[in-house]
């Protein structure tokens, strides 16, 4: 590949006007580094130019805006944002979420915007050049015509969304600023995934992630990240959840199961209503779930394990608010 640059940029738009001198693919965006050093070394990524945004101050703040919301730059650490005394007491789900990932010396180094930009995952990508020799029709590897996941898929990627700060910051229903030399611009981080492995993110090349931006709270959640074993590997799914507020605002959202977080809106609108019967409400979230991967565990057993730990987590919540 060649010996590659490390350039600290200073400010968002030197780092857009440096990537700009480069031919396509030659210089890319880092943050703390901790998926696209590993993707670099699978051979999965080459470039020559590493622009490094963890340099940039003022995308490390986190700060109450004028409205009773949040604002947090996309270079806060997942540590920092896990331990940050607001963010615990406001929004605690959140807090959870990102304390799930990984390892602490990777929460030291990962950051919030990398976390939600972590690229799509998959058994037949992730993998070294010598894997992947074994699989070279794959789409997302190697640009081919098929999807191990899905065989008879005549279009698409399934490779599964996996960043577990994602979840809870549907939920919470956050705003993503991205910013590119032609302006800036805010977008709802449900709509930022774009559902196909390969086409995943609403970004376009030359914008970077700044801040998130999070509404006032209103009912606290929580979140839990399901993993068959105790370890520091990626989740089988997450669950974020969310009761309703006044009538309203209920939140299930299932992660890392689909190339996009997934809404149970069926289940949501059925807890909006009043329907106090958890397991009523976790057999209709997971019955109208679509997922297709077995990447992480078969379809069947996911949404067996899924259903029995959301309506534990649905029966804690209405019980609280019941004699609350």
């Amino acid at each position: 590949m060649g010996e590659v640059s490390f350039i600290p940029v200073q400010t968002v738009e030197a780092a857009i006007s440096i990537w700009k001198r480069y031919p396509p693919g030659e210089a890319v965006f880092m943050a703390g580094g901790t998926d696209l050093l590993v993707r670099q070394r699978q051979k999965l990524l080459t470039f020559r130019i590493l622009l490094y945004l963890k340099s940039i101050r003022l995308l490390a703040n986190i700060e109450p805006d004028e409205n009773g919301g949040w604002t947090i730059g996309a270079m806060v650490t997942l540590d920092d944002l896990a331990h940050h005394p607001d963010i615990r007491e406001r929004y605690p789900m959140l807090a959870q979420g990102v304390a799930s990932v990984a390892s602490p010396q990777i929460r030291h180094k990962a950051t919030l915007g990398g976390n939600i930009c972590l690229d799509s995952r998959c058994w037949f990508y992730n993998r070294s050049p010598f894997w992947r020799a074994e699989y070279p029709q794959c789409r997302k590897a190697s640009g081919g015509g098929r999807c191990y996941v899905l065989p008879k898929s005549k279009k698409g990627c399934f490779a599964l969304q996996s960043g577990d700060s994602v979840g809870p910051l549907v939920a919470l229903a956050a705003r993503l600023k991205l910013v590119s030399e032609k302006g800036e611009r805010v977008v709802p981080i449900e709509d930022f995934f774009l559902g196909d492995g390969i086409n995943y993110l609403d970004l376009r090349p030359d914008e970077i992630l700044t801040h998130v931006l999070l509404p006032p709270p209103r009912a606290q959640g929580v979140f839990m990240k399901f993993r068959p074993q105790n370890n520091l590997d990626f989740a089988t799914f997450t669950l974020s959840v969310i009761p309703p507020w006044e009538g309203k605002g209920a939140r299930i959202v299932v992660g890392s199961v689909a190339s996009k977080p997934l809404r149970a809106r069926g289940a949501e609108a059925l807890w909006d209503q009043g329907e106090e019967d958890g397991k009523r409400i976790a057999s209709k979230a997971v019955e109208e779930l679509r997922m297709v991967s077995f990447v992480r565990g078969s379809v069947a057993f996911k949404k067996r394990v899924m259903e029995a730990k959301l309506e534990e987590m649905l029966r804690s919540l209405i019980s609280s608010r019941r004699y609350s």
